[in-house]
């Protein structure tokens, strides 16, 4: 038995933000980053008569340190609603901010001793809701129950994901006005981590028939539109907003299929090279997905394949086709101009070598690791990384 988990509400389009104007609330408790706040701070304002505490102190790679004072300030001012404004740090740690203050008695341990299908009572204990809204068109994070936190506490920085139905929040607004500010290696790299959210929940063992339906048309919209919003935005300063508002929905869709299902290796890969390597999950993200396709090419020929020909590739065979939607998606990283190795993110061979092992272990114990339709051990994960570093194609 499964459920699919999804917000009550998700408005969309433009001047979706006006949505807000229609709620009552006492009291909002928005948490940003210092660029946000910046760009479009005034405008979620605008749309909001009740008091407003704002918390903007939200890093790049969101920690726990980070989210448990957000949580002790949430404490003190006792907010009827969480706004989220950002990209997928700022989500997800709006996300571990709730738990932490549901239970203030708990600190650290209210998020990392998070039971996944435990009761956790947020609203009720809280009276609070959470709106997300996502300012970039890739993490999804506006639509899952996982957040992915670093704990700084150790010498060696730990990624760890953590994750509850609860945390899912009751309406997600995708206003694609609020993406035109982004620059183009973004619009790259967080539509990559879409395609890649669609790709992975879609070969997981976890998969059913409603993530599918997202999964697949998420795919398609990605595939057809990212190129061109690249392209537009390198020549042009902004992509067409018709584009963008795909690209900000397809991302939606992404993270509830996956998010319904589950990630695979790609995101494994992702994770532990961000920790370990401090690459951002943006730039990493198109390269592990390539690698995760061709790891299991031979395991989900057929489902590669379907994919394959969303993207419009034909051929007398699964296997054909889902070679040519590697072969494609590999021409697709190199059209937007991003690494296609791990040498490529001046990683050198000694500081390579030199977190490799930490960079397996965190890999292992990724949830996507569970979920991968090809097994995977240590020595699997050995030989990938080292190809990963070289740019070397799998061929084993």
């Amino acid at each position: 038995m499964w459920d699919f988990t999804s917000p009550r509400k998700c408005i969309f389009g433009e001047d979706a933000l006006e949505y807000l104007s229609e709620l009552s609330f006492k009291h909002a408790f928005i948490v940003t980053d210092p660029l946000m706040r910046k760009l479009h701070l005034t405008a979620v304002k605008e749309h909001l008569t009740c008091e407003i505490t704002v918390f903007d102190e939200i890093p790049g790679e969101p920690t726990l340190q980070i989210v448990q004072k957000g949580a002790e300030l949430m404490i003190k001012t006792t907010p009827d609603v969480i706004i989220a404004l950002g990209g997928g740090s700022v989500l997800d740690a709006a996300k571990g901010m709730w738990p932490m203050w549901a239970n203030p008695d708990d600190g650290l341990d209210a998020i990392e001793g998070l039971d996944p299908f435990g009761s956790l009572e947020l609203r009720e204990k809280t009276n609070c809701k959470l709106i997300n809204i996502p300012t970039t068109s890739g993490t999804g994070a506006d639509v899952t129950w996982a957040t992915v936190l670093t704990d700084k506490s150790s010498d060696m920085d730990r990624k760890a994901s953590f994750g509850n139905r609860e945390l899912v929040a009751d309406i997600t607004i995708l206003d694609p006005s609020l993406t035109k500010t982004m620059p183009v290696k973004l619009i790259a790299g967080t539509g990559l981590d879409a395609m890649c959210h669609a790709v992975d929940g879609y070969l997981s063992t976890w998969r059913n028939d409603f993530s599918d339906a997202f999964l697949r048309h998420a795919f398609k919209l990605l595939w057809e539109n990212l190129p061109i919003a690249v392209e537009e935005a390198q020549e042009k300063g902004e992509a067409d907003s018709e584009i963008r508002e795909k690209l900000h929905n397809a991302s939606t869709m992404a993270g509830w299929g996956f998010g319904n299902s589950q990630i695979i290796l790609a995101h494994s890969l992702g994770h532990s090279i961000g920790a370990v390597y401090k690459v951002p999950h943006s730039v990493v993200i198109g390269l592990t997905c390539w690698y995760s396709l061709s790891y299991n090419k031979d395991t989900e020929a057929e489902r590669i394949a379907e994919l394959a020909r969303l993207a419009g590739y034909t051929g007398s065979s699964d296997e054909e086709i889902a070679k040519k939607l590697i072969n494609g998606f590999k021409d697709l990283l190199k059209q937007l101009k991003m690494p296609l190795s791990l040498k490529e993110m001046d990683i050198s061979k000694e500081v390579f070598e030199e977190g490799l092992d930490n960079a397996i272990e965190y890999a292992l114990n990724d949830s996507g690791t569970l979920s991968n339709p090809r097994p995977l051990d240590y020595e699997d994960y050995e030989r990938i990384f080292n190809y990963l570093f070289e740019g070397k194609e799998i061929d084993f």
